[in-house]
């Protein structure tokens, strides 16, 4: 498995991962469940169209320990509604001196076929083909080698369809569609990185919009009958 870029800028991509808003909410909120799905009463819908919870993109970057060299990841997380905590995780990863970047995806669990992979569509473009290489509790982890054409298409793309095989219709499953909004994407992968007095800022207000949904969630399911409000739904 090639779980991240290389295997010097392994210490260092950690380290720039771990800074992402993402990675430190999943710890403590998973995914919510998608609009029509409850507990396995109901069915993964086939296509949704997801929306961030961030402000912006950010570029996150950091050293590698041997070489210098400067590692940076252009990053946002999506979900189906701004108040409940990620479903996707976007990263585009880039190691100063590569022709070649990577874009790794972190995905929800929920219904997921690890086999054949995942395929990402930019716009009306050709698929791209990703293998999971990782999978926690609430989600699994992939990647794709990207050359300078397919960073062209996502810096000037509206869309990135992920597709997914999930369980249902059939011993093989069917498709799951995942439309995440590039806007603004080029501007960030091509600009400065992030302040992290900003970054620090969005999780704390990140943290709080979360806990606000936990806690509604929690509210809910102490009601007769179990009752869970759907993603897009309002928080009090």
């Amino acid at each position: 498995m090639n779980i991240l870029v290389t295997r010097t800028g392994a210490a260092a991509l950690a380290t720039c991962l771990a800074v992402g808003v993402g990675a430190a909410v999943a710890q403590n909120y998973p995914p919510g469940p998608p609009s029509g799905y409850q507990g396995g009463q109901g069915q993964l819908p086939s296509k949704m169209d997801l929306v961030s919870p961030e402000p912006q993109w950010a570029k996150l970057c950091s050293k590698e320990p041997n070489t210098g060299r400067e590692l940076c990841s252009t990053t946002r997380d999506f979900g189906a509604s701004a108040d409940q905590p990620p479903m996707v995780s976007v990263n585009v990863v880039e190691l100063q001196g590569e022709e070649k970047r990577k874009l790794r995806l972190m995905l929800p669990t929920m219904g997921l076929m690890m086999q054949p992979g995942f395929r990402v569509i930019i716009d009306n473009g050709q698929p791209m083909e990703g293998k999971y290489d990782v999978c926690f509790q609430a989600s699994c982890t992939g990647e794709i080698d990207i050359g300078s054409n397919a960073l062209d298409a996502l810096k000037k793309g509206q869309t990135m369809s992920i597709v997914l095989r999930v369980a249902g219709g059939g011993p093989s499953g069917r498709d799951l569609t995942l439309n995440v909004p590039l806007k603004d994407f080029g501007p960030a992968f091509d600009g400065r990185p992030t302040d992290p007095r900003v970054l620090a800022q969005q999780r704390q207000e990140m943290q709080q919009r979360f806990q606000r949904w936990a806690e509604e969630q929690r509210r809910y399911m102490q009601q007769p009958g179990g009752y869970m409000p759907q993603p897009g739904g309002p928080v009090r």
